[in-house]
């Protein structure tokens, strides 16, 4: 099969069209996420925290620009309001189910039977209150109740799963899978509330891809996660030379299935400049790992390194160049 190179022109230009359609983006989260909020909110004696707003568009323009909005492009379609309506409120549902997890609301099996029989749950919380709320809604609007179902429980399955990286007996190959499957579930949850559903061919790729998103993820939140105890591929085992390799496997498997779609060469050149601009960062981030945590030996030492050594800025000039040739690298790998 011919390869077609996708130019360092082309990618500038597409991600300038992601930065505009961002802030596009913006006016619709000021105009709908209020008006949500304060609906799942109206009969409760509490209100979500100021930060909600931005932990909750982070969450939305993640799943909608990775997600949704560019799996519909890479078919010719585009969301119709009321998809647009599920995505926002699955992007406030998941951060508080997160929160049933993380925040010891409710028990594992709590969060079992509540994922499962939402309608039998008797909340005794606000954060319960709205997010049943938020799901019972979610099940009634979207296309197949029963597939929402599924994908949130297998989310719970690998939600629980994860709770392993506190411990520090976790092997790498059982953090490896971890990462990869809870991303990928998560991934598919949005999928679940379309109304067109991904055929096999694109979940088997979006499988690859989701799993170098949690990568990437793991990757910046490097200081964060070695201060709250949380074991990650780039943090614990620091086998950068194999972290690399396993990137730049799946960037290749990725490409080679997305090649293989039957789009057109210009929606496929865009929806993978799209997933390696995320991709990319996460390169740049365990290379600058690689750098400057050369001859540490346990997390300890990691977290004396300090937050300047540990996370990656991308806001600089030269950073941003850099970035754009790792994109431009990534679209035309094999």
């Amino acid at each position: 099969m011919q390869r077609h190179t996708v130019s360092l022109y082309k990618v500038i230009r597409h991600l300038n069209r992601l930065r505009q359609r961002l802030k596009e983006q913006d006016e619709y989260v000021r105009l709908h996420l209020p008006t949500l909020l304060n609906a799942l909110e109206a009969g409760q004696p509490g209100q979500f925290p100021a930060s909600a707003v931005k932990r909750v568009t982070k969450y939305w323009q993640l799943a909608l620009n990775v997600v949704c909005n560019n799996l519909y492009h890479l078919a010719g379609r585009e969301l119709r309001e009321d998809e647009h309506h599920r995505i926002l409120l699955l992007s406030i549902f998941g951060p508080l189910y997160d929160d049933l997890f993380d925040d010891n609301i409710l028990s594992h099996e709590a969060i079992e039977a509540f994922t499962l029989y939402p309608e039998k749950h008797h909340p005794q919380s606000f954060e319960e209150h709205v997010a049943q709320k938020a799901y019972l809604q979610l099940l009634e609007l979207s296309p197949d109740r029963e597939l929402v179902i599924r994908h949130l429980h297998n989310v719970f399955i690998w939600q629980k799963a994860s709770l392993r990286q506190m411990s520090s007996d976790i092997s790498e190959e059982e953090l490896y899978r971890i990462t990869y499957e809870k991303s990928y579930h998560s991934v598919l949850l949005f999928c679940s509330v379309l109304d067109h559903y991904p055929a096999d061919d694109i979940l088997k790729m979006l499988y690859p891809m989701a799993g170098l998103l949690q990568l990437t993820n793991d990757a910046f939140d490097v200081y964060k996660d070695v201060n709250s105890g949380i074991h990650t591929v780039p943090n614990f085992y620091r086998n950068f030379d194999k972290l690399q390799q396993q990137f730049l496997t799946d960037v290749a498997a990725f490409n080679r299935m997305l090649r293989k779609m039957p789009f057109s060469r210009k929606a496929k050149g865009a929806y993978g400049i799209t997933i390696h601009a995320l991709h990319a960062m996460g390169w740049m981030a365990i290379a600058q790992l690689k750098i400057n945590t050369a001859g540490v030996c346990s997390m300890e030492e990691l977290a004396a390194l300090g937050r300047k050594a540990l996370v990656c800025d991308m806001d600089n000039l030269r950073q941003k160049m850099r970035w754009v040739k790792q994109v431009k690298y990534f679209v035309n790998y094999h």
